[in-house]
């Protein structure tokens, strides 16, 4: 078989143009059918600032909802982001949704539109069969903890060993926000958990190991800012990615996480289950379908995405004819804007990458130059 009849018949077996409209069916959905059966997380990969990435991930969740039972949506935040935008979706306060988006302000009125199609969806489910959003990254957002911990604050009396910092987490809800009076105060109470454990034990009870996630995630956020970490700018990424697997799985065991399965649309870097190009640091797929104590080992789905301007990632694929003729005969002859190709399996014709992750999106070049709002 030629090279050419070879990738003309992996075009009409491998590949399915996708509809993404958001009130379309999802029969362009088929290669994935029978796949997802098999797993129970699931990632598509976006590259951060882009306008298409909201609809794409709502497609999806869409998808995943009715196909693969997924009920959790993972997000790229801290879990007081999540906690914010879930009180949200069950009071749709407009309010709690701006003050969550525009504190960690990526895209945010492509999310807001987002959060407004998810709320409207989970609207009238019975509770069982709702969305919840779930952040298992380091906290970016001090405001956002401090409100989540007041939420969660114990009605019990204050005893010595914490009375003067929880007061002080109270008055800090209260005033106009203040980033270094935060920082300040987080790093104290941090020491003074450290020397006083056994009283914030006794008073947070079962729910410390909450208090104690918040608490760490927050000072580590403070040492590896989100935004920085976008642009792969600080080395932090190692801890980064071990920090996400650890909440996940803190979350799992304390039975934080809605019944059902999950989805998460993350930057593509975290995604590749076995990067054919060593980061030096196993990524967050990696760790959640090859780690001994993952809940999800085995069964982690990753669909990923042609990066063309972040060659650090994906400079690589440009060394593989089959597959810039692949991208090539697509954006010429397919009249979508968003493709799914099949990397994995017997037929892949790009076997180099098969290893990094099992489908690819190929989004043609005027919808991925869209920058968000």
């Amino acid at each position: 078989m030629s090279a050419q009849s070879g990738l003309e018949n992996y075009i009409q077996t491998q590949v399915s143009p996708l509809e993404i409209s958001i009130d379309s069916g999802f029969e362009s959905f088929y290669m994935l059918d029978e796949v997802v059966k098999d797993y129970k997380f699931f990632f598509t990969a976006e590259e951060h600032w882009l306008s298409m990435n909201a609809q794409i991930r709502y497609r999806f969740l869409m998808y995943l909802y009715y196909q693969a039972n997924v009920r959790n949506l993972i997000v790229e935040g801290g879990y007081s982001y999540g906690f914010m935008l879930n009180r949200y979706l069950e009071t749709g306060n407009e309010n709690l949704l701006i003050r969550a988006i525009y504190d960690i302000p990526v895209c945010p009125k492509d999310l807001i539109g987002f959060y407004r199609e998810l709320y409207a969806f989970n609207r009238f489910l019975p509770s069982r069969d709702k969305i919840r959003v779930v952040g298992i990254d380091l906290e970016q957002s001090p405001q956002l903890v401090i409100d989540c911990l007041v939420h969660l604050l114990p009605e019990k009396p204050l005893t010595a060993g914490v009375r003067e910092k929880i007061n002080q987490l109270k008055t800090l809800s209260e005033t106009d926000y203040n980033e270094k009076e935060m920082k300040k105060y987080f790093r104290q109470l941090y020491k003074e958990v450290q020397e006083r454990k056994r009283a914030y034990r006794r008073y947070w009870g079962d729910h410390y190991w909450m208090f104690e996630m918040l608490l760490e995630n927050t000072v580590e956020g403070f040492d590896s800012p989100l935004l920085r970490e976008f642009v792969y700018a600080h080395g932090d990424e190692k801890k980064r990615e071990e920090r996400m697997f650890a909440n996940f799985r803190l979350l799992h065991k304390y039975h934080m996480l809605q019944p059902g399965n999950y989805y998460g649309q993350f930057g593509g870097i975290h995604t590749e289950l076995n990067p054919s190009i060593n980061w030096g640091y196993h990524t967050l797929a990696h760790q959640l379908n090859y780690e001994r104590y993952s809940p999800v080992r085995g069964r982690v789905l990753t669909i990923s995405k042609y990066f063309r301007r972040v060659p650090r990632i994906y400079e690589r694929f440009r060394e593989f004819d089959d597959f810039m003729a692949l991208v090539q005969q697509i954006e010429q002859t397919n009249p979508q804007d968003v493709v799914l190709c099949r990397i994995w399996g017997n037929h892949s014709i790009l076997p180099e990458i098969s290893r990094d992750f099992q489908f690819m999106l190929i989004i043609k070049e005027p919808l991925e130059s869209e920058k968000c709002k």
